[in-house]
């Protein structure tokens, strides 16, 4: 390691004008980024025909200098198409959040979950719709957890302010939905609220991060079975306004915000905050004071133990239309340290990540030249320009075959109803099914209720058999006679999907 980082070093001798556009005259903008296993980048970015909705979601993969690798294009121009977030998952696939309009009206977003496999091929894609909501509503996270499966956050607008706008959803390693848990529906002062950002914190709980009614900056922690531990709302004397768009944990149970704000005597206004695990609020910064006449921040990153790096945006006059996208070092209580100005617009970077390397890498999406295009920079810590990587590296080692860029028209094999996935109460201790793997018999305990049926499926997903649940709750089932494999026993409720279990048929 030490020999590479010293020959890095020795042949980034060039230097680059940065930033790198990406989707010049094409209509895009960016929603993250990541460093990817071989130094390169991905974007996650969503893409437009026209300014009326997103048409395409589109994956992009860079080289370390910027330079477009390939793409991946998904969507047919026709249906709405929106990519929230992207990431790495354990086996080196991609997992991805957003919305399709292609199971509803094509111009309305239902969530959407997807992943791709190491060379961008879609494994498994799942649409969540509600039939009783005909607004816009999207996937706007999603994490990985170490059994392969995942929680996704969604957000459903409906005709109501106080109905379920903020989920978790349990997704297992096939993208088979397992429960749902609908937040802040025990407190009936809580309305409007939207979650922007999803962590998983280092204890294994999840922090959802946002906004609720005036907005307030908004807070709930959860624990791994989505069971709310306590949600806050930014005390609203201190801070008369604001959102929370980006959370970062510094150490065990200890927390950064971003976000923007209003506090008395000051206009809008990029506001740093800290939390700890508990909820307890121990600190916020008005960045940059009383200087400026309205602005904001999106994103953050940890540059070190004493160092952040924030994204924002300013104005310097009453038109609200005027202003400039910015990026700042600051130490942890928010103070400046370096800033840099990155366009003469009014819009704050929408992702910042530090490197393997210590750099930093900073996306936005601006409207400069008569479209919205992507642009990519890469810094040092004094938020310098970085040098042109001139060694030569190997990307996408782990697929075995080129990477072609080409457009995928979406084909999600589950589509299913909200209204049909369980809670997580629901979803426990339903169905058990023994011996698993089996090859001759298996035998299943279900929680006797009037109207219960286990519905077997194939791989395919075509169904096998229908099982009423009988008044003693215990079937044993012949398989003997089965093909090997993988198949799907969903248990049903009064027609409501109550539980999911794969059973492996071996010979």
């Amino acid at each position: 390691m030490a020999l590479f980082v010293a020959m890095t070093n020795y042949v980034s001798l060039l230097s680059q004008n940065w930033p790198v556009i990406i989707g010049d005259d094409i209509y895009t903008t960016n929603s993250s980024v990541i460093e990817d296993y071989d130094k390169g980048y991905l974007l996650c970015n969503w893409n437009y025909l026209n300014a009326s909705y997103t048409n395409y979601g589109w994956l992009v993969k860079t080289d370390i200098n910027g330079n477009i690798k390939w793409t991946k294009t998904f969507g047919d121009g026709e249906y709405a198409m929106y990519f929230s977030k992207a990431m790495r998952a354990l086996d080196n696939g991609i997992l991805i959040s957003g919305s399709s309009g292609k199971y509803d009206n094509i111009y309305n977003h239902d969530p959407l979950f997807m992943t791709l496999d190491q060379c961008g091929n879609i494994e498994w894609c799942t649409v969540i719709h509600d039939e009783t909501i005909s607004w816009d509503n999207y996937g706007t996270g999603i994490i990985e957890l170490a059994d392969g499966s995942s929680i996704g956050m969604v957000q459903y607008y409906g005709n109501q302010v106080q109905g379920y706008r903020i989920s978790l959803v349990k997704l297992d390693p096939y993208g088979e939905p397992l429960w749902i848990q609908h937040l802040a529906q025990d407190d009936s002062t809580v309305y409007n609220e939207e979650g922007y950002d999803l962590t998983l914190t280092m204890d294994s709980n999840y922090l959802v991060a946002g906004r609720r009614n005036g907005p307030q900056p908004y807070f709930i922690m959860c624990d791994m079975e989505g069971n709310e531990e306590w949600a806050m709302a930014w005390n609203d004397t201190d801070i008369a306004w604001g959102n929370i768009d980006e959370v970062i944990e510094k150490g065990s149970g200890i927390f950064y915000a971003i976000g923007g704000g209003i506090s008395p005597g000051y206009p809008v206004n990029p506001i740093l905050f800290k939390i700890d695990k508990n909820g307890n609020e121990l600190y916020h910064k008005i960045i940059l004071g009383d200087t400026i006449n309205g602005g904001g921040a999106g994103t953050m990153e940890i540059l070190d133990d004493t160092t952040l790096v924030v994204g924002y945006n300013w104005g310097t006059d009453p038109n609200p239309n005027n202003g400039f996208s910015g990026v700042a070092t600051t130490d942890t209580l928010g103070n400046i340290i370096d800033r840099r100005l990155l366009v003469e617009q009014v819009l704050e970077p929408s992702n910042i990540i530090k490197t393997l390397d210590g750099k930093i890498v900073v996306t936005g999406h601006y409207f400069l030249d008569g479209n919205w295009d992507v642009y990519l920079w890469k810094m040092n810590s004094q938020l310098e320009d970085d040098s042109l990587y001139t060694q030569p590296m190997v990307y996408d080692s782990l697929c075995p075959d080129e990477i072609i860029s080409d457009t995928i028209d979406l084909d999600c094999g589950l589509y299913v109803d909200i209204n049909e996935i369980p809670t997580r109460e629901e979803y426990e201790n339903q169905l058990k099914i023994y011996p698993n793997p089996a090859n001759k018999q298996i035998h299943l305990k279900v929680k006797p209720v009037q109207g219960k049926v286990v519905k077997i499926f194939n791989v395919r997903g075509r169904q096998i058999t229908a099982l009423t649940i009988p008044s003693i709750g215990d079937i044993s089932v012949d398989v003997s006679s089965w093909q090997k494999g993988l198949y799907l026993f969903r248990l049903y409720e009064k027609g409501k999907l109550i539980q999911s279990e794969k059973v492996l048929i071996v010979r």
